[in-house]
Parts: C-alpha cells; sequence; structure tokens
C-alpha cells in the first residue's frame, strides 16, 4: 500500500510502498482508510518537538471501511464504517476499569511485540505507528480497540476529524470542563480542535465564547460558524486581555488553551477571573514547561491538563455522529481543504503556515 512516510525531523513525507502485516492477530483489524486529517500534533513530530523513533507514519484521526477482523473480533465486521481514534486503550487497567479509556496506563498491551512481524515495514525494516494509528496510508492494522463502528449514513470524509479534533474540542469544553449555561468562555486558538472546543462550549449554554487568534480568517470562521460570540485579534489589538475582561465583566469561568505554546497559558490566567479554570488543551513540546506566577494560585485559578477531551470512544464518537446526523454538530465548515495522498506536504505546509481550519487527506 501507499503510505507518507517521515524519515527523520524536519524532512518532508515521503510517499512510498509500505508492506502491510499479511497475517492478523486475533485482537485486530485491518481497515481501507477513507480519510485522515493533519493535527499539530503530527506538525510536532514533523518539527522534532515531540521525539519518536523513525521511520514513523503519522497521522491519528482517521475512518474507513473494516476489509478483515481477526479471530477473536467478534464485534466489528467486515464492511463496518469505522472511525480510528488514538484513544487507544487496553481496557484492563486501573484507568480503564474506571471508565477513563484516554488515560490507559498500557498502551504496549494493543501494540504488536517485539519479536512479532511489524504491523508496517518498509524494506524488510519495521515502519512505527504513531499513536497506534499510522493514518497517513492508504490501509490500516489496528488493534480492535483501536476503532469505533458508525452509523453508515455519516460521509466518511467528515467521519475522520471525530477521533480527534472534534472530540477532544468538543469532549474539553462539555465533558471536561463541564461549561454550564450562562458560563462566560475563552478559546485561545481557532485551528481544528479550538473551534470544536468554541463550539462545544456554545452548544452546552456558555453565555460568552470568545475566539482569540491571530488569524482573521480563523476568528470570522469562528464567529460564523462554530458558536463563538465574540472575536478577539492578538496580533491587532494591543489591549486585547482588557478587552477581553471587559466582555467577561472581570474574566473567564473557563479559558482553554489550544495551540500548545506554553506562553498562552499565562495569557489564558491572564483572562480568567478569579476561582475559575485554565485548561490546557493543545500538545506542548517534549521539553516545553510553563510556568505560573504564584499570584494566579493564590486568585484560586487552577491550570489543568486535558487528554482527549477525555473521550470514550464507544460512547462519544456515535453521539457526535448523532448529533452532526441531527443538524446540531457543524462539521463540513471545518474542513480547510481536501488534498490527495501525493499532495499531502501542502497539507503540513498550511499547518506550518497556519492557514486554514482542518486539511483532510482523501484516499
Amino acid at each position: 500500500m501507499r503510505a507518507a512516510v517521515l524519515t527523520a525531523p524536519h524532512a518532508p513525507l515521503v510517499i512510498d510502498d509500505v508492506e502491510t502485516a499479511a497475517t492478523l492477530r486475533p485482537n485486530e483489524v485491518r481497515v481501507r482508510t477513507a480519510a485522515v486529517g493533519l493535527c499539530h500534533s503530527d506538525l510536532h513530530v514533523i518539527d522534532g518537538l515531540v521525539a519518536r523513533p523513525m521511520p514513523v507514519v503519522l497521522g491519528h484521526e482517521a475512518s474507513g471501511t473494516v476489509a478483515e477482523v481477526g479471530s477473536g473480533v467478534t464485534d466489528v465486521s467486515v464492511g463496518d464504517h469505522v472511525v480510528a481514534c488514538f484513544v487507544v486503550y487496553c481496557g484492563q487497567c486501573r484507568m480503564c476499569r474506571a471508565g477513563r479509556p484516554a488515560m490507559c496506563q498500557d498502551r504496549t498491551a494493543t501494540m504488536r511485540g517485539v519479536d512479532d512481524e511489524p504491523r508496517l515495514s518498509l524494506g524488510g525494516r519495521e515502519v512505527h505507528q504513531w499513536t497506534n494509528i499510522a493514518g497517513f496510508a492508504e490501509e490500516l492494522v489496528l488493534h480492535r480497540n483501536a476503532v469505533t463502528v458508525i452509523d453508515e449514513r455519516m460521509p466518511l470524509d467528515l467521519a475522520a476529524m471525530l477521533g480527534c479534533a472534534v472530540a477532544t474540542g468538543v469532549g474539553s469544553a462539555q465533558t471536561v470542563a463541564r461549561v454550564a449555561p450562562g458560563d462566560h468562555v475563552v478559546v485561545i486558538g481557532c485551528g481544528g480542535v479550538g473551534l470544536n472546543v468554541s463550539q462545544g462550549a456554545a452548544l452546552a449554554g456558555a453565555a460568552t465564547v470568545i475566539a482569540v487568534d491571530r488569524s482573521d480568517e480563523k476568528l470570522a470562521l469562528a464567529r460564523e460558524r462554530f458558536g463563538a460570540t465574540h472575536a478577539v485579534n492578538t496580533a491587532s489589538d494591543p489591549d486585547a486581555v482588557a478587552r477581553i475582561l471587559e466582555l467577561t465583566d472581570g474574566g473567564a469561568d473557563h479559558s482553554f488553551e489550544a495551540v500548545g505554546l506554553p506562553g498562552l497559558v499565562g495569557l489564558a490566567l491572564d483572562v480568567t477571573a478569579r476561582g475559575g479554570s485554565v485548561w490546557a488543551v493543545g500538545v506542548f513540546g517534549d521539553a516545553a514547561e510553563v510556568t505560573i506566577p504564584a499570584a494566579h494560585l493564590h486568585a484560586g485559578k487552577g491550570v489543568h491538563g486535558v487528554r482527549a477531551g477525555s473521550l470514550v470512544p464507544a460512547r462519544d464518537l456515535p453521539a457526535l455522529v448523532a448529533s452532526y446526523l441531527d443538524g446540531r454538530l457543524e462539521l463540513e465548515a471545518l474542513v480547510g481543504r481536501r488534498l490527495p495522498l501525493e499532495r499531502i506536504n501542502e497539507g503540513v505546509a498550511d499547518l506550518h503556515a497556519g492557514t486554514g481550519a482542518r486539511t483532510l487527506v482523501v484516499f
């Protein structure tokens, strides 16, 4: 099959013929990929901010059709439409037993062993799977717990984004922060995740949703399609903090950092009310450090890490599909461009430039 392979940090992705394992393990499925989204988390690996073994196939939000199932898989069938999500959980550890699969403590349980045939290989050498998914490829060989069966009425290209951008954004607002009717919310960063934090907060009944970004294009999208009530451009407004404090009557109840830049956590704290919460949704580089002035702690403000919007795939992904089919969830406006695999590096360039919303590679 064809896949986009990263051979070294800072290198372009190379389209190559990658071999997939001929035989499935009992707990595995084989999926023909329909679409995969490009995310800043993938960019962090390309830019060397997150270190991973190479060569590697990136891509962690994907959709497709099941082509084959292992002998032990009884609840997924050939022909099923599925979303592949980076919340790949063992199902047995303390966190999984507590209903928190996004915090799974034993991700290796869903991987093949070092002495097993690798799921992906190139010239006899293992090709690693980013987040146990490796979505930038025509075919996926995955642990059963990496896929969730969805309603076949759901467009598969849009379904790909449910696996990260949508689930993380909406879940961060609703499941993690539990935004309530009447709350004041600030969302810093209007990429795929940030737009869905905004959408999730709006659906939860927030009185004020302030989108913050450096792009007028993204801010307009947040206001017009994703529930933001106000937009603040930090590149052109020298009084951005004062303006946000005025709009929120002294500060937000919830501020979300959805970019992955440590300095923006400080901005989030500055625009959060006494006793309010900052939610760090963006993925930071391995070496990143966040400094918190003690005055914010004395003001009762909390900074909380967020992983995948505390996603429970079997519960949340079908619910998101139902919301889209009912007309309550915006997805189409989230797509900036649709590209074939051969042009995937154009999508990477878009991520570097910060242009557009989500780029989809469609097979």
